[in-house]
């Protein structure tokens, strides 16, 4: 499905009854790869993901960055008349849900934040700048290859690459190199103190990307946050579905209704 928003055509899905979860996918994803945890939980929540602006199947005519994609979030989610909804951000998506929660935090039930952080530690510039010698250079799908040989885990199937490699392409170039120089320069520490929502952070014991410690750093900055480490790395959607969506199951299925 597709809706107009801030000049943008966003795809999206929408499936599901009850309470609404809006999912927030990672840098070089989109909505389709949520589609486990949207199995899992339709029966009880009302599931929508929306694939950022250059990413996946949504138009690029502007610039990304982190306020204008809450921005973009507040629209979609006015525009299919959403008034509250768990906000689930993954990766990229943990500073877009942080800023969203910031400026409305009337429209957040609960929070949960997965292999993210609220200040990249690592080295951001040179990490932006060796993307953007590599798209001077590489094709997106040779890039796409090359980021994911160090992103899974050995025991990750094939077809989880192939998948990725395959989304990546769908990425605009612009966007992909927008956003890296919007969630890595940036510090999200200000927006934590302003969670109020019950929380739970996530991360993947073998996560080399986000490491467990930003995900200690996020738990100590939210207030009442509750910290979950599971046996995955950076993509635990693709490395272990099942465990993946344990605690997020669990964490949600814990809210008021």
């Amino acid at each position: 499905m597709k809706i107009s928003v801030n000049g943008e055509t966003l795809n999206y899905v929408k499936e599901g009854q009850g309470p609404v979860v809006v999912l927030l996918h990672f840098l070089g994803g989109f909505s389709y790869q949520w589609r486990d945890q949207i199995a899992a939980l339709k029966n009880r929540f009302t599931c929508v993901a929306f694939d950022h602006r250059g990413f996946g199947f949504s138009t690029f005519n502007g610039r990304w960055d982190v306020p204008t994609a809450a921005r973009d979030l507040k629209a979609g989610l006015d525009a299919l008349g959403i008034e509250k909804a768990h906000v689930v951000g993954y990766s990229m998506g943990g500073p877009i849900a942080l800023d969203f929660n910031s400026h409305w935090p009337q429209m957040v039930r609960s929070l949960v934040l997965i292999d993210t952080f609220a200040k990249y530690k690592t080295n951001p510039q040179a990490r932006i700048e060796e993307s953007e010698k590599c798209f001077r250079y590489m094709s997106s799908r040779e890039y796409a290859r090359q980021y994911c040989a160090t992103r899974f885990l050995p025991s990750t199937p094939q077809s989880a690459v192939d998948e990725l490699v395959s989304a990546i392409c769908l990425a605009s170039k612009e966007a992909y190199l927008d956003v890296l120089r919007g969630i890595l320069l940036p510090d999200f520490t200000g927006h934590c103190g302003k969670v109020k929502a019950p929380t739970l952070v996530m991360c993947g014991r073998h996560d080399k990307t986000t490491p467990v410690e930003l995900t200690n750093e996020l738990t100590r900055l939210i207030s009442g946050a509750v910290e979950r480490v599971i046996p995955t790395g950076h993509l635990g959607v693709f490395d272990d579905p099942v465990e993946f969506n344990k605690p997020l199951i669990e964490f949600l299925d814990a809210q008021p209704r």
